[in-house]
C-alpha cells in the first residue's frame, strides 16, 4: 500500500473511532498563525429580517436576553464558549462534540419555554448547524472552510432543528448521546461536492424493550465490561482500556450460562461519569466490570471493580500491575486475572476461555476498530478505501484473524450494497480471508460467522450458511452477528418465526452498538418473513434514520409498506431506493438475492414491483 493512502486511513480512521471522544489538542489562540481541532456550533435566527420588521424592539431585547443567558448559563454548563455574535445569531466553541450537541439541544429547550405565551408570529427559533473542524483563530474569532460548513449546515434546518456534519455524528452514540436521522448527501451552496449531514434532536427512551431484554432470559446473568479509562488521559495510550475490555469480553463469552453484552455497544461508556444504575437502564445488565489504569512507559498499573448494576455494591475489586506488552499476547496475565476474578464472583463456574488474538501494535487496534465503523457508514469512496485499510493490516499482520474476517464482511457488504461486479470473485476472496483467519484462531466464532454469511449472499448456499452459523454460536454463545446472520438466513427460507427469534436475540447482545442501523435493517427481513408488516416497517425506518444509505432497508421498507396496502408511501420509498441504487431492477434484484429462486423471494420482489421498481 502506498504511504499516502496508509495516512489518510489512518486519520480516517481517527476520525471515525467513537472514542476517544475528547479533542486531541489544545491549542493557544493567541497565535493568529496556529489552528486547533474545534467543535464550531453556528445559531441562526429563523425569520430575522420579518421578526425585526414587525417589532423591532421586543425582539432585539428577548434576544440579547438569548444571547445572556447562553453565554452564563447554557454554554458554562457544557464546557462552551463564545465566539462572536451577530445581530441574529452567534458562534460558540466546543472541545467535545458530546457538549455541543447538548447545549444546542439547550437552547432550542430554553426558547420554546420562551415562547409559551407569545403569539406565534413573534415566536423567536433558531436553527443550529455543528461541524468539527481544525479551525483558524485569533484568539477572538474563528475563520476556515470548517466554520464557513457549521453555517452551511445550519441553513439546511429548519425552526428547531439541529444539522451535524458526519464528523458530529461520529462523535455521538444513537440512542445515549443524542437521536441522529441520516439525511443522506446534501448539496451546500459554495462547496463542490455534496455532504454528508444528519438532523440531530435528543436522545430517545433510555431502556431497552422487555421483549429485547427476554430474548437472552436463560443466559443470565448478564455483564457489561467497560472499556477501562486512563488516569493520565494520554491520547497515545487510548487503545489500552480498549484492548483490557476486549480481552475479558473474550474470555467471559464463552460461557454458555453468561451474557457478555457486544464489547462495541459498551464503548458508548468509556470516559462517562455513569453510575452501574445508568448503564443498566441502557444496557440492561446485572454486572458492571469497569477500571481504570495509569500507564508509565511500557509499566501499566491497573484498578477494576465488578458492581451490581441494580444497587451499586461492589462485589470484587483489586489492583493489578502489569505492561502494555502482556495485553498484546494471546494469553495475557492480566487479563486472565481480572476475568477469572470476574466469573467467581458472578457464578462461581469455570468458563471456556478463548481469546482472541489482538493486533500486536495499538495504532492497528486502533485502525481496525476505525475500519469496522467507517464501512459501515461511509460513501462509495470512503468504502472503498476501507478495503485498503484492511489489507494494510493484513500485510502487517499476517498469523492474526480480525482483519481478514472484518475484509470478508466487506465484501458481504458490497455484495448488499448492489456494487460487486463479480459475485463469484468475491466469494472466493471472502472465502480465502476467513479460512485464513479461522487458521489463526480456529475458535473464532465471529469468522465463522462471516464465512456462513459469504455463503448465503454471495454464494446463495443456506445450508452450508445456516451450518457455519451454528459452528459460530456453538463456539461463542454472545456471537451478536452470528445471530443476527442466522436470523437473516432462516427470513431467506421463509421461517418467519426463527427468524424473528435470532433478530431479538442479536439486538438483545447489541443496544448501542455503532452499527445499529445494520442489526435493524436486518431484524426488519426477519419482521418481513414473519409476516409482521408493521413490526418490518417501525424497524426498517428506525435503520434509515441511523443511514440511509443502505439498499437493503429501503427494500424491506417498501415490502412492508406494500404488503400493509400503503402503495402511496411505498412509491416514496422506492424514489429514495433509486437514489442509493438507480439501476437496480426486479430481475437484477432476483439475481442476486439468496432466495430469488423460491416463492418468499419471488413475493418480494413482486412487492417491489408493485411499487414501480422496472422490471429489467
Amino acid at each position: 500500500m502506498r504511504p499516502h493512502v496508509v495516512e489518510e486511513a489512518v486519520s480516517a480512521t481517527r476520525r471515525g473511532v467513537r472514542a476517544p471522544r475528547r479533542l486531541r489538542a489544545r491549542v493557544p489562540v493567541d497565535n493568529p498563525a496556529q489552528t486547533q481541532l474545534t467543535v464550531v456550533l453556528v445559531i441562526d435566527m429563523v425569520e430575522s429580517v420579518r421578526l425585526m420588521q414587525t417589532c423591532e424592539a421586543a425582539i432585539v431585547r428577548r434576544w440579547l436576553r438569548t444571547v445572556h443567558r447562553v453565554r452564563n448559563e447554557v454554554l458554562l454548563r457544557h464546557r462552551g464558549q463564545i465566539v462572536k455574535s451577530m445581530g441574529d445569531g452567534l458562534m460558540a466553541r466546543f472541545g467535545e462534540v458530546r457538549d455541543a450537541v447538548a447545549a444546542a439541544i439547550e437552547i432550542h429547550a430554553m426558547l420554546a419555554a420562551d415562547n409559551g405565551g407569545v403569539v406565534p408570529e413573534q415566536q423567536i427559533t433558531v436553527r443550529a448547524g455543528l461541524h468539527v473542524a481544525q479551525a483558524w483563530s485569533d484568539g477572538t474569532d474563528l475563520y476556515g472552510a470548517g466554520v464557513n460548513l457549521a453555517a452551511r449546515l445550519a441553513a439546511l434546518g429548519g425552526p428547531g432543528e439541529t444539522i451535524g456534519s458526519a464528523e458530529v455524528r461520529d462523535g455521538l452514540t444513537q440512542g445515549l448521546d443524542a437521536g441522529c436521522e441520516d439525511l443522506g448527501e446534501c448539496y451546500l451552496k459554495h462547496f463542490d461536492k455534496p455532504v454528508r449531514a444528519y438532523r440531530i434532536g435528543a436522545a430517545g427512551a433510555t431502556r431497552s424493550s422487555p421483549e429485547l431484554q427476554r430474548a437472552f432470559s436463560a443466559m443470565q446473568p448478564t455483564i457489561a465490561v467497560i472499556p477501562f479509562s486512563s488516569r493520565g488521559g494520554d491520547a497515545q495510550h487510548f487503545a489500552i482500556g480498549e484492548l483490557i475490555a476486549d480481552g475479558v469480553n473474550a474470555l467471559l463469552s464463552g460461557s454458555q450460562h453468561l451474557r457478555v453484552v457486544s464489547r462495541l455497544s459498551t464503548t458508548a461508556f468509556r470516559d462517562r461519569a455513569a453510575a452501574p444504575a445508568d448503564i443498566e437502564a441502557h444496557l440492561g445488565v446485572t454486572y458492571v466490570l469497569s477500571g481504570s489504569y495509569a500507564a508509565l512507559g511500557q509499566r501499566l498499573l491497573i484498578s477494576a471493580e465488578l458492581a451490581r448494576a441494580g444497587d451499586a455494591q461492589v462485589v470484587w475489586s483489586e489492583r493489578i500491575g502489569g505492561n502494555v506488552a502482556d495485553l498484546l499476547q494471546v494469553r495475557s496475565e492480566v487479563i486472565d486475572t481480572i476475568a477469572q476474578a470476574v466469573n467467581a464472583g458472578v457464578f462461581a463456574i469455570e468458563t471456556r476461555r478463548t481469546l482472541a488474538q489482538p493486533l500486536p501494535t495499538l495504532e492497528s487496534y486502533a485502525l481496525l476498530l476505525g475500519g469496522i465503523h467507517r464501512m459501515h457508514c461511509s460513501s462509495r469512496g470512503e468504502f472503498d478505501r476501507t478495503a485498503q485499510l484492511f489489507e494494510y493490516l493484513i500485510e502487517r499482520h499476517q498469523r492474526v484473524a480480525a482483519p481478514r474476517t472484518w475484509l470478508a464482511h466487506w465484501y458481504i457488504l458490497r455484495a448488499t450494497r448492489g456494487i460487486s461486479l463479480d459475485r463469484a470473485r468475491d466469494a472466493r476472496i471472502a472465502l480465502d480471508m476467513t479460512r485464513r483467519a479461522l487458521d489463526a484462531d480456529p475458535t473464532d466464532a465471529l469468522a465463522m460467522a462471516v464465512e456462513g454469511f459469504v455463503h448465503c449472499h454471495l454464494l446463495k448456499n443456506l445450508d452450508v450458511a445456516q451450518e457455519r452459523c451454528e459452528d459460530a454460536l456453538a463456539a461463542n454463545p454472545n456471537e451478536s452477528l452470528a445471530w443476527l446472520y442466522k436470523g437473516a438466513i432462516h427470513a431467506f427460507r421463509g421461517e418467519g418465526a426463527a427468524a424473528t427469534s435470532a433478530a431479538q436475540k442479536a439486538l438483545a447482545l447489541s443496544p448501542l452498538d455503532p452499527q445499529r442501523y445494520y442489526f435493524e435493517s436486518l431484524a426488519a427481513t426477519a419482521a418481513v418473513a414473519a409476516g409482521d408488516f408493521p413490526a418490518a416497517q417501525r424497524l426498517a425506518q428506525s435503520s434509515l434514520r441511523l443511514n440511509r444509505m443502505h439498499s437493503s432497508t429501503w427494500r424491506m421498507l417498501i415490502v412492508a409498506l406494500v404488503e400493509q396496502g400503503k402503495l402511496l408511501e411505498a412509491k416514496t420509498a422506492l424514489n429514495q431506493l433509486l437514489r442509493v441504487e438507480p439501476c437496480l431492477t426486479v430481475e437484477s434484484y432476483l439475481r442476486r438475492m439468496p432466495n430469488g429462486e423460491t416463492s418468499i423471494g419471488k413475493r418480494w420482489a413482486r412487492a417491489l414491483a408493485t411499487a414501480g421498481l422496472p422490471r429489467g
